[in-house]
């Protein structure tokens, strides 16, 4: 049986409910970032529990993910 939600505030904090997700927000709003540079900016998470947290995200339409297709990625220079 699906949860009935009526009130936007509740889907808000349902959505960003955790230890973590309101962190992302916050560095994801400073600038695009890579995988590993926002694993840097947030110290102490795991690369499970980001990835987990972001997938999270992806799905309920608060981020988007781009695949560069590049291994390492490339460094721009000048």
């Amino acid at each position: 049986m699906t949860k009935q939600v009526g009130c936007p505030t509740e889907i808000t904090l349902d959505v960003i409910a955790g230890r973590w997700k309101v962190m992302v927000i916050f560095w994801l709003l400073q600038g695009e970032r890579r995988f590993n540079q926002l694993q840097r900016d947030l110290s102490g998470i795991t690369h499970r529990t980001l990835a987990k947290q972001l997938k999270e995200m992806e799905a309920d339409g608060l981020v988007e993910r781009e695949d560069f297709r590049e291994i390492p990625p490339a460094s721009s220079i000048g």
